[in-house]
């Protein structure tokens, strides 16, 4: 080790102009790397997409979809419904259906279009009544009054009596539909019988998108399994269709997780140069106040330029930068500059006593590589332990900072010691000596005055240390767990505003979901037990609000059980594809069941979902797998704070073996 140390020694001194060309160069490659970094912090730096939940969702979204993006409506609700805002809906609804970005749209123009063919339909079924039931009076007027022996302009006024009682007869509903008038979204009398019940309250079949009076809400459902890009712009082109086409009255604001996740992407970007700055004023001040040598600030440079070379690294490797890997950007800072500021304070050293640069530096690595190059290993070594994790991000952070000491070394080993061997040779050694040894005698008092605290205070000392790791021990149990996306943003992010907006007004605080498939979901077997399941799932957890799934659309629509199989199959069959396609699939194989809950932290809805997977007693040949961004986040608590303890063992192990 010795003579391969001072071989590299050597050859450093005989050619420094070749690291710092090479130094140059690698640095001028490494700018378009950083060029390619992405930001990820959607799931996939949670969750390992080779994961079984990864790919039930994957599955689950290529059929049902993917998070719902809501469009939410602000004003007053006859201005809301306004037959000019009905319009622009609809041309809404039109763009969106033929827009392969999305699967469809759920909105109160729907139920309106609906009550009007329904009663468009009615009243032409009325009028026909109305015609039958006149000429049957009629004809019985003339049969009854030629039985009479009436002649025949009698027997024609009491046809025509006949016909005037039958309207007289059915004058109120007429009266009702004269008040009502034409069924058209242009007419406002229309427009309110279907929106109000006849106490003046919102009607039921509207109150899911009416959940108070001054809001209505529109859900859009976008295609499943998109990446973040595509769900941030499928968003952004909502907001600008309602931008171009605002409202009259109505204040619009579109909510979506993809909007949450640029938000931090965003913040993350802004924030990466404050924290950058900040850490390089930091060690600024320290290497002024402490490290008092000639070229005092050369470390720091050392440090920035292995930040360069390491960040470039992550564009060419498509390591993304994730709220982990930005953490690495301060970290690399701490932990790479130790590299040089221990190379270069060994140099100092070597000049008190060593008769030329030359002879200072090769002394310096010579005895400063195999030591340096131990704790180099014994930290890579503890970084790479990282990789066991299932989190994606923490295995990439763990990746990356091994990466980057391993440059910060190297840096400090080839480039600084060039700098400094050409920087110093020409000067007087005398004053070189000089300038070492008050800065030395500096750093060397400091450190004396502590060496004797510490021999003369030993017992003291241990004591302490094993009563702070015992207590470190105890209070690691204590420390909170956090995956929650609101927790890890700025709370004055207007998406994140706008979605506890959101929140406040519908009254839920999210869906859980969860995937069941079968040979046939619609058997009575199978709808009976998801019957049952949901059902105790209220009554058990007061946290749910509602369940939807195939099992609540045949009850409902059997009078709240669940029929035999000719009944099932006609109301699957009489249900609109829009309705059915969000909780069936076409081959009946596959169901979504999702559970509307109030708003809770990310903790308690991980205990929610263990409990609603243990109450799980599927029949036999049915599968039921927990999916949805709920359900995502609350297993990244498992995979970050369960393996913990065996990360830290590992990692202690793996350093000791080495040491």
């Amino acid at each position: 080790m010795k003579r391969i140390s001072e071989a590299l020694a050597r050859f450093i001194e005989r050619c420094p102009w070749c690291f710092i060309v090479v130094a140059v160069l690698l640095s001028a490659a490494a700018v378009p790397g950083i060029t390619m970094l992405k930001t990820d912090t959607g799931f996939n730096a949670f969750v390992s997409p080779e994961s079984k939940i990864a790919q039930d969702n994957a599955r689950y979204q290529a059929q049902f979809g993917g998070e719902p993006v809501t469009v939410l409506l602000t004003g007053q609700l006859d201005d809301i419904f306004l037959a000019g805002n009905l319009a622009i809906m609809s041309d809404f609804v039109q763009e969106i259906s033929h827009d392969e970005r999305y699967r469809g749209v759920n909105s109160p123009l729907a139920i309106f279009q609906a009550a009007e063919q329904e009663a468009k339909q009615a009243i032409q079924e009325f009028r026909e009544q109305i015609d039958l039931a006149q000429e049957k009076a009629t004809a019985e007027a003339r049969e009854a009054a030629a039985a009479l022996g009436l002649d025949e302009s009698k027997q024609e006024q009491a046809a025509e009596q006949a016909r005037t009682e039958v309207l007289k007869a059915l004058q109120p509903q007429l009266e009702q539909l004269q008040q009502i008038g034409e069924p058209s979204l242009d007419n406002p009398a229309f427009i309110e019988s279907v929106l109000y019940d006849a106490d003046g309250e919102v009607s039921p079949i509207m109150q899911p998108f009416i959940p108070d009076d001054r809001h209505a809400l529109i859900i859009v459902t976008p295609q499943g399994n998109m990446s973040d890009e595509e769900a941030l712009q499928a968003t952004s082109d909502i907001e600008d269709f309602f931008d171009n086409n605002p409202l009259e009255k109505v204040t619009t604001t579109v909510v979506s997780s993809s909007k949450l996740v640029d938000a931090i992407s965003s913040s993350m970007s802004n924030n990466i140069i404050i924290l950058l700055g900040l850490s390089v004023a930091v060690m600024i001040v320290i290497l002024f106040a402490v490290f008092r040598v000639r070229w005092r600030l050369l470390s720091l440079l050392m440090v920035g330029i292995s930040e360069l070379w390491t960040f470039g690294l992550m564009g060419y490797l498509s390591i993304p930068l994730t709220m982990a890997t930005m953490a690495v950007l301060p970290i690399l800072i701490g932990l790479g500059i130790d590299f040089s500021i221990q190379f270069h304070n060994r140099y100092q050293e070597e000049i008190t006593r060593n008769k030329t640069v030359a002879e200072a530096i090769i002394t310096s690595i010579t005895r400063m590589l195999p030591v340096v190059g131990v704790a180099l290993l014994a930290t890579i070594i503890g970084f790479i332990t990282l990789y066991i994790s299932k989190v994606p991000m923490i295995r990439d952070f763990g990746m990356v900072l091994a990466i980057g000491v391993v440059i910060s070394y190297v840096v400090a080993l080839f480039l600084l010691n060039s700098i400094v061997y050409l920087g110093d040779r020409r000067a007087p050694i005398k004053r070189l000596r000089e300038a070492a040894s008050v800065a030395s005698g500096r750093i060397e008092g400091v450190l004396l005055r502590l060496g004797k605290l510490a021999i003369h205070h030993t017992l003291w000392i241990l004591i302490v240390a094993v009563l702070f790791a015992v207590g470190g021990g105890i209070v690691d149990h204590w420390l909170p767990m956090n995956t929650d996306y609101e927790e890890l943003m700025p709370q004055d992010t207007p998406a994140l505003m706008e979605l506890r907006e959101l929140r406040e007004i519908a009254g839920t605080g999210g869906t859980l979901r969860f995937m069941v498939e079968a040979n046939d979901i619609t058997s009575p077997e199978t709808l009976g037990w998801l019957k049952e399941y949901e059902n105790n799932a209220l009554l058990s957890h007061p946290e749910i609000i509602s369940a939807t799934s195939p099992a609540t659309l045949v009850s409902e629509a059997a009078g709240g059980i669940i029929p035999a199989q000719p009944e099932i199959d006609a109301i699957v069959a009489g249900t609109p594809p829009e309705y059915l396609g969000q909780v069936l699939s076409s081959d009946k194989s596959m169901a979504s069941v999702s559970f509307s809950i109030k708003y809770m932290s990310m903790e308690e809805i991980h205990d929610l979902l263990q409990s609603l997977q243990a109450e799980v007693i599927p029949p036999t040949g049915v599968q039921v797998s927990p999916v949805g961004s709920l359900v995502l986040g609350s297993s990244t608590m498992d995979a970050v704070v369960g393996s913990r303890l065996t990360l830290n063992l590992i990692c202690i192990g793996a350093v000791f073996i080495i040491l």
